[in-house]
């Protein structure tokens, strides 16, 4: 019979150190097809992980899939496929994406990823290490950037941080960064909760009586001092991790990503309770919160914007015109077009913007949005309005799901998923996602915590 550790397999839990450790830093050095050569570098990396695949499925390290995800994530795949071929714009647009690479080749890549990753045994210690290691780089290159330099070539010709500090990172943009450290928090965040935990429990051992010393199964007297210490030494990494990713949203000034751990840890604390105070906690908590932004008013932050939408006054302008974005796509939802299949993935730019000309032109005294945006800076508003209602709805089952996942990647997806609310799905950071999705989706294998006691 196999021990747990053997059950992991080597070749994914490689390809998931790659994705959340490498993946980020690679680049190109050529800030204007950043886009284009980080969907090189993510092809290039589905091909290292199919490698990985079949090296753990020929050393028999691979394990069976769920049912649900695996039917839900080949319908989702076979309704983009029908939306795509319905698609009504000419020269098929659908395939490589209108606006940000994110066409119906592109979403095959991640579903591929997803599905490999859902037969893995992926254990998590070298994952943790990889991605920390990963974070280190991030903010190095962070530091470079702030002090005038530019590793990477991750700034346009004549721009710096001092111009243009929101092209800070080494994805390219802060909306992109803040993406990927929330990620990583989902990892960090309960790997540090289990240890804790673990600590805790090896001080109540070494409280109980003493084993004989001729017992043939006595622990060394010296091994529970030195698992403390590396649970000890485990808990300062990761403490200064999840402190470096808080540093990073407060310096970059992403507000969403601070309200997303403060939703983590909320979520984690309501897990910890009994069973039957879970529900009740939870929605006492969200009326707590809701009841804050209801009287309390702010002033000028996103508390104050989500006050103001909440007495219904919201404005065009809100979250950096996102807002008005959302608002004119319910505008075009209402039109009742295209709800089914949607009019083929990453397509939003030209339908949003067909629909924008012909209302102006019937509207002249509408309200005119300060920005244009190519996606609607929400991802499950795209995916609506790019592969209609079926394809929103297998997406919730897929993120659902992994949120009540294996625990030690669930919470990577519930903090990504709430990312989207106000944020898109690009290369740069969605195959780090749908990986860890599929981690999270697949079964559970025994394994030591970190570290092996």
């Amino acid at each position: 019979m196999q021990s747990g550790q053997t059950k992991n397999g080597v070749g994914m839990t490689v390809a998931a150190c790659l994705w959340l450790g490498l993946f980020p830093l690679m680049q190109f050095g050529t800030y204007s097809s950043i886009t284009k050569d980080k969907w090189t570098c993510m092809l290039i990396l589905t091909a290292v992980t199919a490698a990985c695949f079949f090296a753990d499925m020929l050393c028999r390290r691979l394990s069976k899939p769920r049912l649900l995800p695996l039917v839900t994530g080949a319908a989702l795949i076979a309704w983009m496929t029908v939306s795509s071929l319905a698609c009504p714009y000419p020269n098929n647009p659908w395939w490589l994406g209108a606006g940000r690479r994110e066409g119906l080749a592109t979403q095959l890549c991640y579903l591929g990823v997803f599905f490999m990753f859902l037969f893995s045994r992926v254990r998590r210690g070298p994952v943790l290490v990889c991605a920390g290691a990963g974070l280190c780089g991030f903010a190095a290159v962070v530091l470079l950037q702030r002090t005038g330099g530019n590793p990477l070539g991750l700034y346009p010709k004549g721009y710096s941080f001092e111009n243009a500090p929101h092209f800070q990172g080494t994805i390219g943009n802060i909306d992109m960064c803040s993406g990927y450290l929330l990620i990583l928090c989902g990892l960090f965040f309960p790997a540090l909760v289990d240890q804790v935990r673990a600590l805790f429990r090896t001080f109540r051992k070494t409280a109980a009586p003493a084993v004989p010393a001729q017992d043939p199964g006595a622990v060394p007297a010296g091994r529970p001092a030195r698992t403390r210490l590396l649970r000890l030494l485990c808990i300062l990494a990761l403490l200064f991790l999840l402190a470096a990713c808080v540093w990073l949203f407060i310096t970059m000034d992403v507000r969403t990503g601070l309200l997303t751990l403060a939703v983590l840890i909320g979520w984690t604390f309501v897990r910890f309770l009994p069973k039957k105070f879970r529900v009740p906690v939870l929605i006492l908590l969200i009326a707590a919160v809701l009841a804050f932004a209801w009287y309390y008013p702010g002033q000028n932050s996103t508390l104050y914007e989500l006050h103001e939408v909440l007495h219904g006054r919201a404005r065009y302008t809100f979250g950096s015109g996102r807002v008005g974005t959302w608002i004119y796509c319910a505008k075009l939802l209402s039109e009742g077009e295209h709800l089914l299949l949607g009019t083929g993935p990453d397509t939003f730019v030209l339908r949003f913007n067909n629909f924008l000309n012909k209302y102006f032109d019937e509207h002249p005294d509408a309200e005119r949005l300060k920005y244009y945006y190519d996606n609607p800076h929400n991802d499950y508003l795209a995916l609506l309005l790019n592969c209609g209602i079926p394809a929103v709805l297998l997406f919730l089952v897929l993120m659902l799901g992994g949120c009540f996942g294996r625990e030690v990647w669930r919470d990577a997806v519930l903090c990504y998923g709430i990312q989207l609310l106000l944020s898109f799905s690009i290369c740069m950071i969605a195959p780090m996602f749908w990986a860890v999705l599929g981690i999270a989706w697949s079964k559970r294998s025994r394994e030591p915590s970190l570290p092996a006691s």
